[in-house]
């Protein structure tokens, strides 16, 4: 039951997304029909494209698709940070002109947030949210490039002054010679006294 209205809310979503920019749906819709399977780290979702161009989830997973879309977890959240590193990960097999368009789409479609979230809770605030959520990845942006910059000086004007595990190990050498020599040093001492 939960999974079920799970489903439905994601596959509307994903429509909804699709709605915001026809121009994406217009480039699947010769492909109305086709599966594309979405091998998520082993899980497989299956996605089916709606007569308008729109993909949604399908109910059940079908024996076969047109089209299927390999990706490990581990590129998920490169997506945020590094697109092009993300869909270097991305492996597609099966139908070629369904996979020319998918991977064309994965470059560029660029859903407008804003519009979907104006639909649920206004205008005024879709924009504010959405301000904010740049704003947000401008500081992150710049804060990551600040602290690299503070890591780069670092590493090249103080980190001569941390001395490496050899270093130490040698040091540590040196004090025990000099530990034994002193001990030699001080029996003799003492048997000439």
């Amino acid at each position: 039951m939960v999974k079920d209205f799970l489903r439905q809310r994601l596959s509307a979503g994903l429509k909804a997304l699709f709605d915001t920019a026809p121009w994406a749906a217009q480039r699947l819709q010769p492909f109305s029909g086709s599966v594309i399977m979405l091998d998520l780290g082993g899980q497989r979702i299956p996605f089916a494209i709606d007569d308008q161009g729109r993909p949604g989830l399908c109910d059940a997973i079908p024996d076969q698709s047109q089209l299927t879309i390999r990706m490990p977890f581990s590129a998920l959240p490169l997506f945020l940070s590094d697109k092009d590193a993300a869909l270097r990960e991305l492996h597609l097999e099966g139908n070629s002109g369904l996979a020319h368009e998918v991977g064309f789409l994965a470059r560029n479609f660029r859903p407008d947030l804003e519009e979907l979230l104006s639909r649920v809770v206004g205008d005024l605030l879709a924009h504010r949210i959405t301000q904010s959520a740049r704003n947000f990845r401008g500081w992150a942006r710049d804060s990551g490039r600040r602290l690299s910059d503070s890591l780069s000086e670092y590493v090249t004007e103080e980190g001569r002054f941390v001395t490496g595990r050899a270093a130490v190990q040698r040091f540590s050498r040196d004090v025990a010679e000099l530990d034994e020599a002193v001990r030699r040093f001080e029996q003799r001492m003492a048997r000439q006294a």
